[in-house]
């Protein structure tokens, strides 16, 4: 897709019908907001010059509330202005799709932070008032009991934070920064209370599984311990994270993680919300042509050589139903830290793509297909029929003055089915 830096045309919701319709797919996102679970950070903190001697590292967000206090500096969005900043049709919102590179800090080397900073000075980051980053926009551990709540909230509309239409521009990291030398052979446990490694003497149980290792400390809830080479942590790990070979322990892995963009699970989902409204406006060419001419690039990477518009990975002959299962077997084939993660986040994936489908089979523009069925006096669809659609969806039921109109069955080829009224 190809992208002028020019000024358009402000996009507003009276420009086609399935502008509103997707744009209430962001009410969770707006309600997280609002309450303050997820806060965004002022993209002019980031962007402006001398900010690296103000914020020379990434910060939790506690620490950043905390540095808004005590300094009377504005790091966040109030919720007003954060809810303003989504409504406004012009994806002002940038939200950042990475790998972290370690479980206590997602940035040790200031590699993210840097090339942030780099797409926010850029023109194609000229736009953006508000950023998403996860780790300074959500409450991080240790939290209190309120921040656990407000961190529940958060993670039930992470989809939807890099998934708005037309609320954000998503910002993709793909690259994961070199491991640091000094976190070389780093491996992690992370165990179950009360199951027996939550505790300083356990120390000899794990020799005996892991193998010889140095500097092992027990923290809460996880031991950090390590080996010579990165080789023999890499055996460890692999050896440990067998069915039952460490019993207590809940995972084990590489403190430092270095593995690809597309092998894990949240990045995969991540990117695959981004460009779930961008696949189908193939099929929507109004509403798709209206969105290139006024809106900024959806997705824009941000790393390498500097901040380029992202190529769409989809075919244009592919089909939405081959695309969701392609998309839900990478989410199955990839990593996850965290235990029953993986089902989660299909079903998050699947509950996405349903609501896009319904949006835009509302949206009042008619895909290409083949109409069987009957006609009125002026050639137009009305009665039954069934219309099946280019992307493999298959609409049964009634139509009035060529639309569908009554009752209806709308057949995805994702295997979604929506049964009931329809209105033109």
């Amino acid at each position: 897709m190809l992208y002028s830096m020019g000024k358009a045309a402000a996009l507003t919701a009276a420009d086609h019908k399935g502008i509103p319709l997707l744009a209430a797919l962001d009410e969770a996102l707006v309600a997280a907001l609002r309450s303050g679970a997820i806060k965004l950070l002022r993209a002019e903190f980031l962007r402006a010059d001398g900010s690296e001697a103000v914020l020379p590292e990434l910060l939790r967000r506690q620490e950043l509330e905390q540095m808004e206090k005590e300094r009377g500096i504005r790091i966040f969005l109030t919720p007003e202005e954060a809810v303003a900043a989504l409504r406004s049709l012009s994806r002002e919102v940038a939200g950042l799709t990475y790998g972290w590179a370690s479980p206590d800090h997602p940035d040790v080397t200031g590699e993210y932070l840097a090339n942030v900073r780099r797409f926010l000075r850029h023109p194609l980051g000229e736009h953006v008032t508000a950023l998403f980053w996860d780790f300074s926009s959500l409450p991080q551990k240790p939290r209190t009991g309120s921040e656990d709540e407000l961190f529940s909230q958060a993670l039930k509309v992470m989809g939807d934070v890099y998934a708005s239409a037309f609320g954000t521009t998503v910002i993709r990291h793909r690259s994961v920064p070199s491991q640091p030398a000094e976190l070389d052979g780093e491996v992690v446990i992370l165990v179950e209370k009360g199951g027996g490694l939550d505790g300083a003497s356990a120390e000899a149980e794990l020799r005996s599984a892991l193998g010889a290792f140095e500097n092992p400390r027990y923290e809460e809830g996880r031991w950090r311990v390590r080996f010579a080479t990165y080789a023999a942590a890499e055996e460890a790990v692999e050896a440990a994270s067998a069915a039952g070979a460490l019993p207590g322990a809940i995972a084990v892995f590489l403190f430092y993680n270095g593995r690809p963009y597309l092998a894990r699970g949240w990045t995969t989902f991540e990117s695959a919300v981004s460009t779930e409204a961008l696949a189908r406006l193939a099929y929507f060419p109004g509403l798709g042509k209206l969105l290139e001419e006024r809106l900024t690039p959806k997705v824009v990477e941000i790393d390498g050589a500097g901040p380029r518009v992202a190529e769409m990975e989809d075919r244009a002959d592919e089909g939405m139903g081959p695309r969701n299962k392609r998309v839900i077997a990478a989410i199955k084939e990839a990593s996850f830290t965290g235990k029953g993660d993986k089902p989660v986040v299909v079903e998050l994936y699947r509950e996405y793509a349903v609501k896009v489908n319904i949006a835009m089979a509302r949206s009042g523009e008619v895909p290409k297909g083949e109409y069987e069925g009957e006609y009125n006096a002026a050639g137009e669809r009305e009665g039954r029929g069934v219309k099946r659609y280019a992307d493999g969806g298959v609409y049964e039921g009634e139509w009035k003055a060529g639309k569908k109109e009554g009752r209806g069955v709308y057949r995805w080829a994702d295997g979604t089915v929506y049964e009931g009224e329809w209105k033109a």
